[in-house]
């Protein structure tokens, strides 16, 4: 197999977990964990944890985050050839509150020095794009960089639109993805249509497919994820985790696993499948990575959770 490209961001994640019910405006006790992160970046970890070979393209400052993405990201497998190094710039960071349960409440995004690429991230990148068997990518690309993308690279696109800040930018090119994994409230974001009941799901989806999408990947987050494609629509669903950790990461792992079992020719319901249960072992771990994400952990997932 080939190695698979990823376009987007990376950055330092501070998450703070609250010890009880959080009281807004107000100083909360819990527990800070700071970590690597980004939305691509942590599909690319996810990636090299299930043995893939992948190369992220990315903006990093030259500063002490900058650095420890740097020497990161290569620790963890991840191929930064493709990286540029902005002197003077601040490299992005993430902070997420998430409550006593582990349910993400607010997240907060500093990813300016990715946006300001334009694209020029693309252009300088695009041998390393053009060559890969597919390319993930996320929702912090500004709207030329995306433009840019979608009409310079031949290769399949997979997106997470990461908010519906970002995804609302998206929208005039998202027909020239080929796979797409937003959740409920992006995928209104997308398509300017109601997605409060999951028939309005189903055809938010048609939308996405009826612009040129070829499959769409709804994150549900306790009630399971829904998929649209030529096969039709599919339900999946699971019993719930004994305990859920921290759901920040569960959607990268789940666009990790949507590729990983797309390139073992999986077909629509194993593929719905293995992303579920990618999303499940995030979640249950205290890291945006769960360490225990691997093809046979997702297989025992599979078996003991989704039903």
């Amino acid at each position: 197999m080939g190695y698979i490209a990823g376009i987007g961001g990376a950055n330092m994640d501070i998450h703070g977990r609250s010890d009880r019910p959080l009281v807004m405006r107000d100083s909360n006790p819990g527990t800070l964990r700071l970590s690597l992160g980004g939305v691509c970046r942590n599909v690319c970890e996810n990636l090299a944890l299930l043995g893939a070979d992948v190369r992220l393209v990315t903006a990093l400052g030259d500063d002490l985050y900058g650095r420890a993405i740097l020497e990161g990201c290569i620790a963890a497998g991840i191929d930064m050839s493709g990286a540029r190094v902005i002197h003077g710039e601040r490299s992005s960071c993430y902070i997420s509150i998430v409550d006593a349960e582990g349910d993400m409440l607010l997240g907060m995004s500093d990813m300016h020095i990715v946006k300001r690429q334009g694209a020029q991230l693309v252009d300088d990148a695009l041998p390393l794009l053009r060559g890969a068997e597919m390319v993930v990518c996320d929702g912090n690309l500004s709207q030329e960089t995306a433009a840019r993308l979608t009409q310079a690279c031949d290769r399949p696109l997979y997106l997470d639109p990461v908010s519906t800040a970002w995804a609302k930018e998206l929208r005039p090119c998202i027909g020239r993805f080929d796979t797409v994994k937003p959740n409920r409230l992006e995928l209104a974001a997308l398509t300017g249509l109601p997605t409060d009941t999951e028939e309005d799901i189903v055809r938010a989806c048609g939308a996405l497919r009826d612009a040129g999408v070829r499959r769409v990947f709804v994150s549900l987050g306790k009630d399971g994820m829904l998929y649209c494609g030529a096969e039709g629509v599919l339900r999946g669903r699971s019993r719930p985790l004994p305990a859920m950790v921290n759901a920040a990461g569960a959607g990268d792992a789940a666009l990790a696993a949507i590729v990983y079992a797309t390139r073992r020719g999986c077909d629509a319901r194993e593929t719905l499948n293995a992303a579920m249960a990618a999303g499940m072992l995030a979640a249950g771990s205290p890291d945006t990575i769960s360490r225990e994400l691997s093809p046979a952990a997702i297989e025992k997932t599979i078996k003991e959770y989704i039903l």
